[in-house]
């Protein structure tokens, strides 16, 4: 049973969402933990077994997703993206977040899903993708280019610039005798991740 109080607020998140739902109860269900559903009688159930579902359709999203915008990228280098978005924290946010699209899916099906999803997540699953953490740029390339030339980049430090402690590497990344760039960074790392940045740019822009 749903109280004026629970429905104003569940009002409140559909405007919020920018959707609302035919059957409120399963929105309802989304929200509701599994301690609330134990112990108030007349419950429409809580959000465990939505969290399933919404797992596997929030995968799906993303992976068409990855497959549209990363037109270039290879089975290795998408199912590594694609990992890196899905990736999440176990928590009662998360949990719910799965939940409720998993209720969205049941109410209005996969078109509702999506145009949802999107408008709520996707300048930061564009931002996701477009700033990668260091060490993977490097681990991208070698999946790329193992694919593509059957090698890996080799990498060699050109030189040192600065005080011990304030030090600038450049750093030569080296492919198949045909491709090179070099990086820069205050570290041998970052200056390998840096030149593997440009690869990858590269390869995307002459092979497109």
């Amino acid at each position: 049973m749903i109280t004026p109080e629970r429905g104003a607020l569940l009002a409140v998140f559909q405007a919020r969402l920018g959707y609302t739902f035919h059957n409120i109860a399963l929105l309802n269900q989304a929200l509701t933990h599994r301690s609330y559903a134990y112990e108030v009688s007349e419950s429409d159930g809580d959000y465990e077994r939505l969290e399933f579902l919404g797992d596997a359709a929030l995968g799906l999203l993303v992976s068409a997703y990855v497959f549209t915008t990363q037109a270039t990228a290879r089975e290795g280098q998408l199912s590594q993206l694609r990992a890196r978005l899905v990736r999440r924290k176990d928590s009662l946010l998360a949990a719910a977040l799965e939940a409720v699209v998993a209720a969205i899916y049941l109410d209005g099906g996969l078109q509702q899903t999506q145009e949802v999803f999107w408008r709520c997540f996707l300048s930061t699953i564009e931002q996701c993708t477009s700033a990668m953490p260091d060490g993977d740029y490097k681990g991208l390339l070698q999946t790329q280019t193992l694919s593509i030339f059957g090698c890996i980049p080799t990498y060699q430090v050109l030189r040192e610039e600065g005080p011990a402690h304030q030090k600038t590497f450049h750093v030569q990344l080296t492919l198949n005798h045909e491709y090179q760039c070099v990086g820069i960074g205050r570290s041998k790392k970052a200056a390998e991740q840096h030149a593997a940045k440009q690869l990858i740019e590269l390869l995307q822009q002459t092979r497109a």
